[in-house]
């Protein structure tokens, strides 16, 4: 198996590259013909300048005397004149076929560049590397399932390579007993050698005294010299050495090489790299055999968050770092309280990494605590450094590396020093985090997590007055809070900024000065190998007017709808026109605007997942239900497709119920199939249907009691036109909501409960 995955690692890499290599030849003949379009559109402004120039001529000034006596001069001049007018006709005359010509040119000139400028726009919204692409995420699809056959085989033989080993030992302790001659009982070799040989001898004296009727010296020598045991015992030592011979396991192993490579693999080829590995063996049967084994262990380290010790950093530099007690790493920021009250103190810079959290703070001295955590396989990481340029403007978001979940702020960064420059709202979710910066341009860092079963959501958003402590804005049952999601000060100026926050296990609060606030908390937990886990999938930033790549699930888990779908502009001519979700994972196609994309994924023992029939919707009317196969129950929506690409053309409604979906879109037709799950112990219902209002979040529609969301069954927009449509819809483990654009919409959930 590993080496089935290594042969289908390198054909993944080579699909990749000839991805990247088409990508690359579109981006160089794109810019060429962007370049062939500049070049004739300036061209062509030249001619049609230098046409405006010659479409103007001066009025001809004839030399013509003031008065005229025929006494004197009986023409008058009459011959210069005419000369002179003759000279300046044909002086027009010229300049007018020179203009007529330039504004020929001009027209044919503009023309062509027109026509090539559309070329190139067309050219460059094209999707020429569909296939190169559909090739790789297969490919990549495929490489994932060989991934987790391979993974399974090699744990299966770690499991049994502990096994043998355990038994062995068992083996050795048993020679071990029959060997020892202290023991005195019935496994003792030494002692079965000695009570046999004196058995023979009473025997053999009892006889000699029954035949002689006396014991001479003799017979009692006799006796003891003709007992011999009987038998020689076989401690198996040969086989034994076959079973641990160099050609088998010696149970010494501290490794195993398998194929003796391992691929590191991420979103670019250059990211692949074969290298040599020989991962660790552990004979114990109470750890697993291997460490990315891990997962199928029944039982992993659960979650454990606390605050490391406060330290005080001085004003206008960088304070030491607050760091994590032994065992624990730093998540991000505990605690950051400014010690002073005035308007012109604030936060300059803060900062958490590896080593600790620290702060800049602005004419003020502040306290700082790390956030801090420890969990199976815990590993952490910052995200991209989003440079953000544009003051009192949402930042672009800072996003994880592949495999990695946003659990918080990592930095932000103000740029400028004066007393008015404030982080005036931050925000972290499954994307990662962005901030909006007032007065100043700004930096910001997201802080990244990844650990065997961890889930990250964001709590209850709360709002609290001025001038005093939030309430902790807590998390869901049975998580614990990671950090800040979201601290938003509704007031704007120098006197408004964040003071004080604090985030313990039960949630965060915050102390906004001169200004109200909205606060969330980020939360986390582990689940284990017996529970239904939903989380999301990778972070797609899909590009306009062509397929994006997939959000694909992590290893184990199957992908059930999505998690987000968000097109970053809200102008009414932007819509969603295709999304996809199958076994690869979850992908879209946005008219007119960029789109996140993520997956929601699922994992539970004996959990399946598979797509529905692809049927034809007829436009302004309920298409028939799409139907999950049998033994499935539909999740929710698994690809609906505008067969129209008109501003106006949209999905007016979506239902789906246990069986399966339907749709109906606006001014066109289009095509629905549901995503269906099935397992043991498996079960879907609906969650509450609630109204939401018109270019606002709607409230989260809920799942009952013990279940949890899968994806969305129902949305339906109230409004109809192009200007009405869903801008962005999000799933969490608690509910699923969305932002309806220019009209309400109503919200359903599909949740899913597991009891085995």
């Amino acid at each position: 198996r590993d080496n089935e995955l290594l042969q289908c690692r390198e054909i993944e890499k080579q699909k990749l590259i000839e991805y990247e290599q088409c990508e690359a030849t579109k981006r160089s003949t794109c810019a060429t013909k962007q370049q062939q379009c500049t070049d004739q559109r300036e061209a062509a402004r030249i001619k049609c300048a230098a046409a405006d120039a010659a479409s103007k001529i001066q009025t001809a000034k004839l030399c013509l005397p003031e008065e005229c006596d025929f006494k004197e001069n009986p023409t008058c001049g009459s011959a210069d004149v005419e000369r002179e007018a003759d000279g300046w006709l044909a002086e027009v005359r010229s300049k007018m076929e020179a203009y007529q010509k330039l504004a020929e040119e001009c027209r044919t000139m503009t023309s062509e560049a027109s026509s090539t400028c559309a070329d190139a726009e067309a050219y460059c919204a094209g999707d020429h590397c569909e296939g190169q692409r559909s090739a790789s995420d297969q490919q990549r699809a495929s490489c994932a399932q060989s991934y987790d056959s391979a993974l399974l085989a090699k744990c299966d033989f770690g499991r049994a390579a502990q096994t043998k080993c355990a038994d062995l030992s068992a083996v050795h302790a048993l020679i071990a007993k029959i060997k020892d001659s202290n023991r005195q009982d019935a496994l003792s070799e030494p002692d079965r050698v000695a009570e046999f040989a004196a058995v023979q001898r009473l025997l053999c004296l009892l006889q000699a005294l029954h035949d002689e009727g006396d014991l001479s010296q003799e017979a009692t020598a006799a006796c003891a010299a003709k007992t011999p045991y009987p038998n020689t015992f076989d401690y198996f030592d040969e086989r034994i050495a076959e079973l641990t011979a160099a050609d088998s396991i010696s149970c010494n192993e501290k490794s195993f090489s398998f194929s003796g490579y391992e691929w590191d693999t991420g979103l670019t080829s250059a990211a692949f790299v074969k290298r040599s590995a020989s991962p660790a063996f552990s004979v114990a049967m109470a750890s697993p055999a291997f460490a990315f084994c891990s997962d199928e262990m029944a039982a992993a380290v659960d979650l454990q968050t606390t605050n490391g010790d406060m330290v005080k950093s001085p004003q206008n530099q960088w304070g030491p770092y607050a760091t994590c007690p032994e065992g624990f790493e730093v998540l991000g920021l505990g605690r950051i309280d400014i010690l002073g009250g005035a308007a012109n103190q604030n936060v300059n810079d803060f900062e958490c990494n590896d080593n600790g959290c620290r702060a800049w703070c602005h004419n003020t001295e502040c306290n700082v605590a790390a956030r801090c955590g420890k969990a199976s396989n815990l590993k952490l990481v910052n995200g991209n450094v989003v440079n953000h340029q544009q003051v009192n403007h949402w930042s672009e978001y800072s996003t994880c590396p592949s495999g990695f979940i946003p659990i918080g702020l990592a930095r932000i960064d103000l740029h400028g020093g004066s007393s008015d420059d404030n982080v005036n709202d931050f925000q972290c979710n499954e994307l990662g985090c962005r901030a909006w910066c007032e007065s100043t341009t700004c930096s910001v860092t997201v802080r990244c997590a990844q650990a065997t079963n961890l889930d990250v959501t964001v709590g209850t958003f709360g709002t609290s007055g001025p001038d005093q402590w939030s309430d902790k804005m807590p998390c869901p049952e049975g998580y614990v809070a990671l950090g800040m999601a979201r601290l938003d000060l509704h007031s704007h100026g120098e006197a408004a900024n964040i003071n004080d926050l604090e985030c313990t296990d039960d949630g965060c609060r915050a102390w906004c000065h001169h200004s109200n606030c909205g606060l969330r908390s980020m939360c986390g937990k582990t689940f284990h190998k017996d529970e239904l886990h939903m989380t999301p999938g990778t972070v797609i930033k899909s590009p306009p007017n062509q397929w994006g790549p997939y959000s694909t699930c992590p290893s184990g888990h199957k992908v059930v709808g999505l998690a987000r779908l968000d097109m970053i502009s809200g102008e009414h001519n932007a819509n969603v026109n295709d999304f996809d979700c199958n076994d690869y994972g979850c992908r879209a196609w946005c008219h007119n605007t960029e789109c996140w994309v993520v997956a929601r994924c699922a994992r539970a023992p004996g959990l399946e997942a598979t797509s529905g029939p692809l049927i034809h919707a007829p436009g302004n009317q309920w298409s028939d239900f799409s139907n999950c196969p049998s033994g499935y129950v539909a999740a929710g929506l698994g690809r609906v497709d505008i067969i129209g690409g008109e501003n106006d053309d949209n999905v007016n409604d979506f239902d789906c119920n246990e069986k399966g979906c339907r749709v109906w879109c606006e001014s066109t037709d289009c095509k629905v199939q549901p995503r269906c799950v099935k397992g043991p112990g498996f079960s879907v219902m609906m969650g509450a249907t609630v109204e939401g209002n018109e270019n606002t979040w709607s409230p989260v529609s809920e799942c009952p009691t013990g279940s949890t969301s899968l994806s969305l069954s129902r949305i339906d927009i109230k409004g109809g036109g192009s200007a009405a449509q869903v801008n962005d819809l999000h799933c969490t483990n608690q509910g699923c909501r969305a932002w309806c654009h220019n009209t309400k919409c109503s919200v359903r959930s599909t949740c899913a409960k597991y009891d085995p």
